[in-house]
């Protein structure tokens, strides 16, 4: 899954825009585009009210992407970090001790 800056430079690139001439469509700084387009911002609400009203899509669309996006990668960090009933050290103890200081 990638994230949504990539989807956007591409789509700014179909349409033949440079970041400048997006960035003024936008109302927006030409660093604001910059650093969504390099994954260095997320897609906000306010954000993709801006992009729909600009690529003339439904509104929520890159908000979407955003959301999956971040949920794969914290469903890949929790993958990663998830203790195993097989690791040494780990307490097979019932669900409400597990929980009792989430």
């Amino acid at each position: 899954m990638q994230h949504p800056g990539k989807e956007l430079i591409e789509e700014i690139r179909n349409r033949g825009r440079t970041q400048k001439e997006f960035a003024l469509l936008a109302s927006k700084k030409v660093s604001e585009v910059n650093e969504l387009i390099k994954w260095k911002r997320n897609i906000t609400i306010q954000r993709d009210i801006i992009l729909a009203d600009v690529l003339w899509s439904p509104e929520k669309f890159r908000l979407n992407k955003q959301i999956n996006y971040d949920y794969s990668i914290a469903k890949n960090n929790f993958q990663k970090n998830k203790k195993k009933p097989n690791k040494p050290g780990f307490q097979n103890a019932d669900h409400e001790n597990i929980f009792q200081n989430f």
